[in-house]
């Protein structure tokens, strides 16, 4: 993530790359020649002239690094998921507000162009009245780091790849009335495949599928189906090589209607992650602009995924006041 980050502000004129932070010095300097690396972190804050962070360390790390960058008055984008959990979420969410420092975390669907055409379909009404959305992120088990074969420090795929589309529900219908999770317990790490289903006020379902259960021969693949009383949107997303390979992968998105008709959901060209520093950048710049991920959002999302956790344990639902 951090390479994608990387590449992505490269892309945005006002943003100088000043330095990167890695336990793998060799490996960064191999891969980005010509920008300075450091050990430490602590060292990247306090030896470098800096406005702003990117963090993209592990999960288990995130709470530790963002209130470190708050303090040292910096604004901060962090990759998701937010944290481990809600208590933790909500220790980053008030060193940040105690900064007054921008802080937002990547929730990528947000500026995803198809999540947020298809967003943009509902709050106009296009759809109708929303029914039921089924959202899907299917993907091999991850190998590329050993830290992340540790639920304890990732949260499996119940906060990797279901943080995914439990935000974007949220960010379209709010707080659920209740949710429902279950889990398969692989011989690889608890947590490998989680569903979960979800009710809300309007008597509007939905359900996330998140596995890392697959085969290594099956591609990165997500989508996404919403179904009004107007109209029913699908889009499907297949890569071979992870988010990374967005470039080459197979998308298609479209619209039902009645009467036999359907067309092509109409999308922006922009890529997500450029957009998504973007619009970063921009809220640094212009504080009169309200961050499309708010931190306190994000915090009410893990709560959520600490609910699911809960509820897949206990085979239970979970209910909410709303």
């Amino acid at each position: 993530m951090g390479h994608i980050h990387y590449h992505a502000a490269r892309q945005i004129s006002e943003i100088e790359v000043v330095a990167v932070a890695s336990r793998d010095v060799a490996r960064v300097k191999k891969s980005l020649p010509g920008v300075p690396v450091t050990s430490s972190f602590r060292r990247l804050f306090r030896n470098y002239k800096l406005d702003a962070v990117l963090i993209c360390a592990p999960t288990f790390l995130h709470e530790e690094l963002v209130i470190e960058a708050a303090t040292s008055g910096l604004h901060i984008l962090c990759e998701k998921p937010m944290a481990l959990n809600g208590a933790s979420a909500k220790r980053m969410l008030d060193a940040a507000s105690a900064s007054s420092t921008v802080f937002m975390v990547a929730q990528l669907l947000r500026f995803w162009p198809q999540y947020t055409a298809i967003r943009k379909l509902v709050m106009e009404g296009k759809l109708g009245r929303i029914h039921s959305v089924a959202a899907y992120r299917l993907a091999k088990p991850p190998t590329w780091s050993a830290w992340f074969q540790d639920p304890q420090k990732s949260g499996g795929c119940l906060l990797d790849l279901q943080v995914h589309d439990m935000d974007f529900l949220y960010w379209m219908l709010g707080r659920p009335k209740a949710l429902q999770s279950f889990t398969v317990n692989s011989e690889r790490e608890p947590k490998d495949h989680v569903n979960t289903m979800l009710t809300f006020a309007d008597d509007q379902i939905a359900t996330i599928e998140a596995s890392y259960l697959m085969p290594d021969s099956w591609p990165f693949s997500c989508g996404l189906r919403m179904t009004g009383s107007k109209a029913t949107v699908e889009y499907r997303f297949v890569s071979a090589d992870d988010i990374a390979g967005r470039a080459q992968s197979i998308e298609s998105a479209h619209v039902y209607y009645g009467g036999g008709q359907f067309s092509e959901l109409s999308a922006s060209p922009q890529d997500m992650f450029v957009a998504q520093l973007r619009h970063f950048v921009n809220c640094i710049r212009d504080r009169r602009e309200k961050l499309i991920c708010p931190p306190q959002q994000s915090y009410e999302v893990m709560k959520l995924l600490d609910a699911s956790s809960v509820s897949s344990v206990s085979r239970t639902p979970v209910f909410f006041d709303v």
